[in-house]
Order: structure tokens, then C-alpha cells, then sequence
């Protein structure tokens, strides 16, 4: 029997069916946004046909151990840095999105990506957001004129999936997703229905093709629906570029990866001429030409695969308002509060008349438990005035007892603080039985309470 014919009414703003008209949309709010569709809805099978009338159509399932391995290898980005944070290049049919705010240098970076896979093939950037005059302004601008970068400024979807089988290139960029829409869908353009499912066919139509597919996604300063929240279930890899246009550094952070760690994080600096990768993180994140200052103390966290030096600073003065502050920057300002609160009760310091700022410095932005007992010392060595040492480093968790809890992936903490030219760490006493004989030409010492901060300052 012929499927019935019958009519939808969606939402043009967030995809909502109604079975009949409405004024507003209860689920989003917008008003006239509901429009008819007439579509056929797919019924249940009848129980008392037989599986051969049925007719289903289905690929074989096949066993696992029998599944070839694919015979394509990554391709390179052109940046080290870049194909570390993707897992060790680009995977063949992988769906990648790269979110950021607008401004921030998405359509650089890809730009600059297609630099490097254009030497190996064709690679196809279709922008809806930008006419290929304005395109190659930019690409002139940075000296990329590659006669395999192809342009296209297709904004329907069907058709960019024709052409990607036509032409099957090394990697296709769409820049944005935002602009790129279905026309069989009634719903405006970059609204939740039409991200979803014009996502959905470049889904389908990389893991058919081969083909990595790179998605560039805007979101707001709210993070509000039409970006690319909606999104990260359906890709397979998630990267974020963030930082403050004014600044010239950039930070592409992983997070979410089907093949490789998460968390892993790449920093380009931003001139005239494009984007150029910084490798020597220690100059950009670590101020070394002063050995000794109050408030400043050395530590190391886990960014995905590998280990991050940092540097954590505070300041505390005495407050000039009715209620002291508590500020941070980079850091968790709830966990700031926190450990206020433990030094104030297990070393006796009177910080609540006092304004407490901490900074994590080189405008990172971390929120990991090892870095409680730097702060901690941080805010203690500017309460007493008393310089920290450059050649010491500091781990571990502060629970609210004052304990000194154990952290996680001690050796590669280590092995970057040592890379540094750090004489001695403190470390909770959980690691020290792991960490002691892993690298001789550290002093490691354990550390048991909060308490025990008071005998690692230098004197005066």
C-alpha cells in the first residue's frame, strides 16, 4: 500500500514538527516561523508479513577480524604541531570541524593547509561567506598561488557532495557550515535542521569517498545553538581556535578525537603574511630572564599527549574595599576561593582582608587539580614576600583536609620540568615512590600537607 501523504508543519528556526499551525514555537520561542510540508511518513511493517515480503535492504554484517585495514596513510597539514593535535595528520574520510569565533583566523589556517595538500593534489575550498576574488586577495597576500587549490562558492549541499565525487581531491574545507543549506528543506539557512542535516551528507559523503572534510563552524559569544555545539556528535573530530584577536597568538585545542588524544593543543602566531607555528613554548609561556620573584612558581599539566610547563603567578594586597576580591585569569576562580580558604585555615594567613589575584601566564587556560599546590604556594610566597626559587617546581592536588593528593602521569611532568633545568620538585608523597629513580639529576622531594609550605621558601 502506497504511503499516505501528510502534512508537517516545522519550525523554520530550530526544526520543531507540529501536526497542525501555530503562531509561536514552544520549543524556540520565534514567532511565523512555522511553515507546511508535505511529506510521507514511513509506516511499520505489517507483523503478519514474512520476512521475505518485507524486502529490506541491508549490507552484510562482517566479522571484526576480517576488516581491511585501509591502505591510505595521514596526510600532513604542513604544521607538526597541527598534526599532532589531529592524532598524527589527516585520516582519510575523516570528518573534521574547526570552530572558533569569527575573526579569530579559521580561514587562514585552512589557507594555509591547503599550501601543504595542494602538493601532493587538487584541494577544493568552497566558501560561501566569501567570493573567490576576496579569496585570492588573501591567498596573494600570503603567497599561495597553487593551481591545485581549487575555489568554489556553491552553497547547496547536494551539489558540493556531486562535486567532491567528481573531482575526489586530498581534502575538501567548507567555509562555513553556517552558510551551506538543503534545498529540499524549507528552514533558513543556519538553523539547527539545515546544520544537521547538511552535516549528515557530508558525513555520508566522506566515509563513501574517502575523502577528509574539513567544517568550519562560528559560534557566539553566548555559545548559542547556531554554532557548532549542535554539531561535535556527528564529526569525528572537534578543534577549537581560540584566542583574543588582538593578541597574536592563537591556541587550536582538540576536543574531541576518534583518532588520536584529546586536549592536545597547538599555538600559531598571527602576522601579515598568515600563520607560522611556535614550537619553543617554553619562551612564550615561562619569563626566565628573572630567576626569583614573589608570587611566581613553576609547575607542568597535561595537555593531551604530552606535558606543558607553566607558569603560575599571584598577587595578594590588602583589600581597600568592604568585601576582598578574588580574581583569576587562566585559572578556575572557584578553585582560587577554594584553596583560600585551606591556607587561611591550616597556615593561619589572614587573606580574607586581602584581594587575591592569580594568573596563569602566556593566556593559557587550564583548570587541572595539579596545579592546586602551585597556587597554593603561589599566594603564600606573595602574602610573605618571599621569592620562590626558579630552579623548583611544584605538583600536586590539594584536598580540603590539607592533603597533598596524588596526580596523574608523573614522568612526563617530570621530564619537562627537567627539559627546563629545574634542580627540584615537590611532589605529593602518593608519586614519590614512582617518581624517585626515574631522573637522577632531580631532586624530588614528597610533600604530605599544606602545611608543609612554610619550610620551602627561601629565607630572607
Amino acid at each position: 500500500m502506497a504511503k499516505k501523504p501528510v502534512s508537517l508543519f516545522i519550525c523554520s528556526a530550530c526544526g520543531e514538527e507540529y501536526a497542525r499551525w501555530a503562531g509561536k514555537c514552544v520549543s524556540c520561542g520565534e514567532w511565523n516561523s512555522i511553515l507546511e510540508s508535505t511529506e510521507t511518513r514511513l509506516g511499520k511493517f505489517d507483523k503478519k508479513s514474512s520476512p521475505k515480503e518485507r524486502k529490506v535492504a541491508y549490507s552484510l554484517p562482517v566479522s571484526i577480524g576480517s576488516v581491511p585495514e585501509s591502505e591510505w596513510g595521514r596526510s600532513t597539514t604542513g604544521f607538526s604541531e597541527l598534526d599532532l593535535v589531529l592524532g598524527g595528520g589527516i585520516v582519510p574520510g575523516s570528518l573534521v570541524l574547526l570552530g572558533g569565533e569569527p575573526g579569530v583566523g579559521k580561514s587562514t589556517l585552512v589557507l594555509e593547509m591547503c599550501r601543504a595538500l595542494a602538493k601532493s593534489g587538487k584541494v577544493l575550498y568552497v566558501s560561501g561567506e566569501e567570493s573567490s576574488v576576496q579569496i585570492g586577495l588573501r591567498a596573494k597576500r600570503m603567497k599561495i598561488i597553487d593551481p591545485n587549490i581549487l575555489l568554489s562558492s556553491e552553497i547547496y549541499v547536494d551539489k558540493i557532495s556531486e562535486m567532491v565525487e567528481d573531482i575526489l581531491p586530498k581534502a575538501v574545507f567548507i567555509d562555513s557550515i553556517q552558510t551551506v543549506m538543503k534545498e529540499s528543506l524549507l528552514n533558513q539557512v543556519g538553523t539547527i535542521t539545515q546544520l544537521r542535516e547538511s552535516t549528515q551528507v557530508f558525513l555520508e559523503t566522506s566515509k563513501r569517498t574517502g575523502v577528509p572534510i574539513f567544517l568550519i563552524g562560528h559560534i557566539t559569544k553566548e555559545g548559542s545553538i547556531a554554532g557548532p555545539k549542535v554539531l561535535e556528535h556527528l564529526v569525528d573530530t572537534v578543534l577549537y581556535f581560540e584566542g583574543d584577536k588582538l593578541n597574536y597568538y592563537r591556541i587550536l585545542r582538540a576536543v574531541k578525537n576518534r583518532f588520536g588524544a584529546v586536549g592536545d593543543t597547538a599555538i600559531f602566531e598571527m602576522s601579515f603574511q598568515g600563520l607560522t607555528q611556535v614550537t619553543d613554548r617554553n619562551n612564550l609561556f615561562l619569563t626566565r630572564e628573572l630567576e626569583e620573584r614573589t608570587g611566581s612558581v613553576l609547575s607542568s599539566v597535561i595537555a593531551g599527549s604530552r606535558s606543558l610547563a607553566v607558569e603560575v603567578q599571584s598577587l595578594v594586597t590588602k583589600s581597600s574595599y568592604g568585601q576582598a576580591r578574588r580574581m583569576a585569569e587562566g585559572l578556575d576562580s572557584r578553585r582560587l576561593i577554594l584553596l583560600c580558604a585551606v591556607l587561611e585555615k591550616f597556615l593561619d594567613l589572614p587573606l580574607s582582608a586581602c584581594d587575591i589575584f592569580a594568573n596563569l601566564a602566556g593566556g593559557l587556560h587550564i583548570d587541572e587539580p595539579s596545579l592546586d599546590l602551585a597556587i597554593a604556594a603561589a599566594v603564600a610566597s606573595s602574602f610573605w614576600e618571599k621569592p620562590f626559587s626558579g630552579k623548583i617546581g611544584i605538583l600536586g592536588e590539594v584536598g580540603l583536609s590539607g592533603e597533598i593528593r596524588s596526580i596523574g602521569q608523573i614522568s612526563l611532568r617530570l621530564k619537562e620540568l627537567q627539559s627546563l633545568g629545574l634542580e627540584k620538585v615537590f611532589l605529593p608523597k602518593g608519586n614519590w615512590e614512582e617518581a624517585k629513580g626515574l631522573f637522577p639529576q632531580l631532586e624530588i622531594s614528597p610533600i604530605r600537607q599544606i602545611s608543609e609550605l612554610t619550610g620551602i621558601f627561601q629565607k630572607d
